[in-house]
């Protein structure tokens, strides 16, 4: 499984997976228009099936937080 990572000087910050410019939001968006985790792990071969599960439950972690936490 790919850490998913986050730094200001890469990707202006946003979340993506170490080693790639993928990040988090691409995959919750290609989630969101109705891929499947299969089809999103074909679309990008560097990305296991686990890897794009890691970026929902990452997402739950960060929309769990209190609001101020997340600023």
């Amino acid at each position: 499984m790919r850490k998913i990572v986050h730094n200001s000087e890469i990707l202006n910050g946003k979340a993506h997976f170490v080693g790639t410019t993928i990040t988090v939001a691409t995959i919750l968006n290609k989630l969101a228009s109705g891929k499947s985790i299969k089809e999103i792990a074909r679309i990008y071969p560097q990305l296991s099936e686990e890897d794009i599960i890691s970026a929902i439950k990452y997402a739950e972690e960060v929309f769990s937080r209190p609001i101020l936490e997340n600023l």
